[in-house]
């Protein structure tokens, strides 16, 4: 029972920034990039844009969390 306590305060406790900086990459990369580039530019580099927002939102809870 400690463990799931554990996980839930991981998930919606102390780490929020991650989940919800997560969600917000994935949906800015399928809603406003997607459309702005062409399908073979996209293609190419769009899990290039994905990885830096991913990182960048790590590097924003770690910050954070000091």
């Amino acid at each position: 029972m400690s463990a799931l306590r554990a996980l839930r305060r991981l998930v919606f406790g102390d780490t929020w920034v991650l989940p919800v900086g997560v969600a917000i990459v994935l949906l800015g990369g399928g809603l406003v990039v997607r459309p702005l580039l062409a399908d073979a530019v996209w293609s190419a580099v769009g899990g290039f844009v994905l990885l830096g927002g991913v990182l960048a939102v790590l590097a924003l809870s770690v910050r954070r969390s000091l």
